[in-house]
């Protein structure tokens, strides 16, 4: 199997264990790249400071504008 084929095929019903190093190595990179992804956002998240306490909710309640 060519680099190309491997980065096209579907490994979603393969068993970690019968995979070859090369499938293997091609699972990791796709974790990698999908990890990479989150990254930025959550830096931003954290250096957001805390989080607001959020309001209770009681129904039938109207807001107040």
């Amino acid at each position: 199997m060519t680099e190309d084929d491997l980065r096209q095929a579907d490994l979603s019903q393969l068993n970690l264990r019968d995979m070859t190093p090369a499938q293997r190595a091609e699972l990791k990179r796709r974790y990698q790249k999908f990890i990479a992804n989150f990254e930025p956002e959550t830096e931003t998240k954290l250096a957001a400071g805390p989080a607001r306490k959020p309001k209770k909710w009681v129904p039938g309640k109207k807001l107040a504008k």
